[in-house]
């Protein structure tokens, strides 16, 4: 049995355990090192021990089993993350083709995006009145050599860039919503044509990738029942897995919604519940 007591002699105060069937045990206080004995508070009250104790110790905590309704949301939830994983993946390897044709489907829709390049030579210089050819309409950059245009058509457009004493260059750039494009081209000294520098969709591919690997993730742990945090979080990461036409980002929503219904069947690393 665990208590509490104090030293008669200091008033020091501390906690021993002392065995349940020792009616008066005696023990030796820590600070003085003074022997004396103790009872139960509910003991004589004529006794003549010199002190007295009461238990002492907090509730104990007990780990009972829940019972918890099973249903099919989790295993749906799985088999949706598995299909955005999938769509994900596929669009990833194709990347330039779903780009191509999701910003196809957004300018349809009437959205446009913005452009804002920096024109500068070798060293940095910024160069007035180049010629900028972009989607069929001409401008020229301005005193601090910057080309800046609203309402331009999503996808990934050619742009021309000419100028005297420069050759011509000729890039490929990603104009997206949302998302203002900004960068910086630098031009060569020279006459002709100069190298045409395409578009890049690594980057694009890796993302892809990433968040459909999210997405795989949700599925191991919503087939599994467990960490619904995990289950949660690569739901929603999954959306930005895209898929064509947007097909993998409308079934992560599913999957979340699934998920937020069903969140009480998923354990949290232990069993049962604390009382």
């Amino acid at each position: 049995m665990k208590g509490r007591t104090t030293c008669p002699k200091c008033k020091h105060e501390f906690v021993l355990d002392v065995p349940d069937d020792i009616e008066k045990p005696e023990v030796v206080c820590p600070k003085c090192y003074n022997k004396f004995t103790i009872k139960a508070k509910n003991s004589d009250p004529e006794s003549d021990d010199e002190c007295s104790w009461e238990e002492h110790g907090e509730p104990r905590k007990t780990i009972l089993s829940s019972i918890r309704t099973k249903t099919d949301k989790p295993m749906m939830a799985a088999i949706l993350l598995s299909a955005v994983f999938a769509i994900g993946i596929t669009t990833a390897a194709f990347s330039e083709t779903f780009i191509e044709s999701s910003m196809n489907i957004a300018s349809k829709a009437g959205i446009t995006g913005t452009v804002e390049i920096l024109v500068t030579d070798q060293t940095n210089n910024s160069l007035p009145d180049i010629n900028v050819k972009i989607n069929g309409e001409s401008y020229t950059t301005d005193e601090n050599g910057l080309f800046s245009a609203e309402n331009i058509k999503l996808g990934i457009l050619t742009l021309e860039l000419s100028g005297d004493g420069y050759k011509t260059q000729t890039q490929e750039i990603l104009v997206t919503p949302l998302f203002s494009l900004e960068s910086t081209i630098k031009m060569e000294e020279g006459d002709g044509q100069g190298e045409k520098v395409e578009f890049d969709a690594t980057g694009c591919t890796l993302i892809l990738a990433i968040f459909s690997v999210f997405a795989l993730l949700g599925t191991i742990t919503c087939l599994k029942r467990r960490h619904i945090d995990v289950a949660i979080s690569g739901s929603l990461l999954g959306i930005f897995s895209f898929g064509f036409f947007f097909t993998g980002s409308i079934l992560s929503i599913i999957a979340f919604a699934l998920i937020m219904k069903s969140k009480e069947e998923f354990e949290n690393g232990k069993k049962g519940k604390i009382f």
